[in-house]
């Protein structure tokens, strides 16, 4: 007699919130297709894209919203939100002022869907230039979430895939499963 785990399917919704040209789309290229793409393309509105993930017993699909962070989009913003179990607040750690206003992401995020995991990204940490140092992120942390921050890079891939799996685990956690 042979002992299978029996898999549990799950679908979650995430969403990727932050400002304009912070590397949101390219972390989900990275994390999706393993690809960089060096050069803008500005998301109008939201671009969606999925993968299947394993967790324990778990294989999530997870549905990837990618957000996007220009100011003409904050009036709909909120509505893309609906639904989601889980987001990842991505700031540039080469620009202050969109670690300034992750909080602001934050708000109109939980206004919308109540209290849901979200981890904070601090993208392009393969840049030169760093102005977003380590406390910067763990007061931010400590100051909404009380969750976890990675610094990432889309370009060579760190704690991109970790990003998204550890997202994962807090909406299972979340969600009471485990």
């Amino acid at each position: 007699m042979s002992l299978v785990s029996k898999k549990t399917y799950l679908t979650n919704k995430i969403v990727l919130i932050g400002d304009a040209r912070v590397g949101k789309t390219s972390l989900v290229r990275r994390f999706v297709s393993n690809m960089f793409d060096p050069s803008y393309k500005i998301t109008l509105g939201t671009t969606i894209m999925k993968k299947e993930v394993d967790y324990l017993t778990y294989n999530v699909t997870l549905a990837i919203w990618d957000i996007g962070g220009q100011e003409v989009f904050r009036q709909i913003r909120s509505k893309y939100f609906f639904g989601s179990k889980g987001a990842l607040a991505v700031c540039d750690t080469t620009n202050t002022e969109s670690f300034k206003n992750l909080p602001s992401w934050v708000e109109s995020f939980k206004k919308e869907v109540g209290d849901k995991p979200i981890i904070f990204l601090a993208n392009k940490c393969d840049l030169k230039n760093q102005q977003v140092t380590e406390d910067d992120m763990k007061k931010l942390v400590k100051d909404l979430s009380k969750t976890e921050f990675l610094f990432t890079s889309a370009k060579d891939g760190t704690n991109t895939e970790k990003a998204f799996l550890n997202l994962t685990r807090l909406m299972i956690e979340d969600e009471d499963l485990v």
